[in-house]
């Protein structure tokens, strides 16, 4: 049965799809050729879709592609990488009632668009909504997460978690408890694609540009949350995400981004003191698996835990600084509510 069957017919409408693109010309290429075909099926059907590509300084001719190929897409080309979410937001400043944020690296099936513009047209809290994401094989790539406690911040992404994923606080974390195929709301999805009801993300103050890359959607999802939207995940859109393949072209630096996110993230909610306390007990795990990969004789892990452990004890604490009020763009009374926010059941 289609859910969305009996909703009400709503006036024309215009959505805005922002695609921030950093050296990964061929499959920018397939994305705009999927968002393209979306604007054919809507065609006729009183809706208007405008597209913009935000490149952040790519030196593989993903500006030149844009341009000859898709004329009909407005290009922004920045002089240098500016971060996902700084990124997102510059696409984004324009009028529409929806905007689409899709990675350069994943493709809209047929019907994805309609599906989620329908789940938030017919949820009136619905501030944004995402897909069921797989990857390009077919295996299904799970999004669906609840807000991180503590116990799930020590834990993931450390060896603790590599080592053992059956965690209880990971499980939770990444809803293994949940049915997977079942249209509800969430704390937040992974950005792969998200679509916002434009005036839900401007309310919340778009993404903060203090996260350069990774936890700017869950840092986003949670000031939506405190202003009384929802996020909804909604099955019967589908993407198809290569995963990745920015950040995965230089592994050193997206570690780095991540864990720099990861430690700004906590100090945003539980102060610098636990975003300190974090980073040592992350740094002492890391050097642990460093040990472990020296005695191994594995030169590539020990490469990598050797550059996570010096990251770590020589700049790490930058990023243990809380963020201003003023940049979060809430006030102390929101700020105090979203430290408290517990997640969905």
């Amino acid at each position: 049965m289609n859910p969305h069957a009996g909703v009400e017919r709503m006036e024309p409408s215009t959505t805005l799809v922002v695609v921030v693109s950093y050296n990964v010309a061929p499959l920018l290429a397939r994305c705009l050729e999927s968002i393209r075909q979306a604007g054919e099926s809507l065609a006729g059907q009183c809706e208007r879709l405008d597209v913009v590509v935000v490149d952040n300084a790519s030196t593989d001719g993903s500006a030149e592609l844009v341009r000859a190929r898709f004329p009909e897409v407005r290009l922004i080309v920045n002089a240098r990488n500016l971060g996902f979410g700084a990124a997102c937001n510059q696409g984004a400043a324009a009028d529409a009632d929806y905007v689409l944020f899709l990675n350069p690296d994943a493709a809209l099936t047929p019907g994805a668009l309609p599906a989620l513009l329908a789940r938030v047209r017919s949820t009136p809290r619905a501030g944004m909504a995402g897909p069921r994401v797989t990857y390009s094989d077919g295996r299904p790539q799970p999004t669906r997460r609840r807000f991180p406690t503590l116990g799930a911040l020590l834990l993931e992404s450390t060896p603790l978690e590599w080592r053992r994923p059956g965690w209880g606080p990971l499980r939770r974390y990444h809803m293994a408890d949940r049915p997977a195929y079942d249209a509800a709301p969430v704390d937040w999805l992974s950005g792969a694609c998200l679509l916002a009801r434009k005036a839900a993300f401007d309310e919340a103050g778009g993404f903060s540009p203090s996260f350069f890359m990774y936890f700017e959607e869950v840092d986003l999802s949670r000031r939506m949350a405190a202003y009384g939207w929802q996020t909804w995940y909604e099955p019967d859109a589908h993407v198809v995400h290569h995963h990745s393949r920015s950040a995965d072209q230089d592994l050193l630096a997206r570690d780095r981004h991540y864990y720099g996110s990861k430690y700004r993230y906590v100090a945003r909610y539980w102060g610098g003191a636990v975003a300190r306390g974090l980073s040592l007990f992350t740094t002492a795990l890391f050097a642990a698996e460093l040990t472990v990969r020296c005695a191994r004789r594995d030169a590539a892990g020990a490469r990598r835990y050797g550059a996570l452990v010096r990251w770590h004890l020589l700049t790490a604490t930058l990023a243990t600084t809380p963020p201003g009020a003023a940049e979060s763009q809430c006030d102390n009374e929101t700020l105090s509510s979203l430290r408290c926010a517990q997640g969905s059941p």
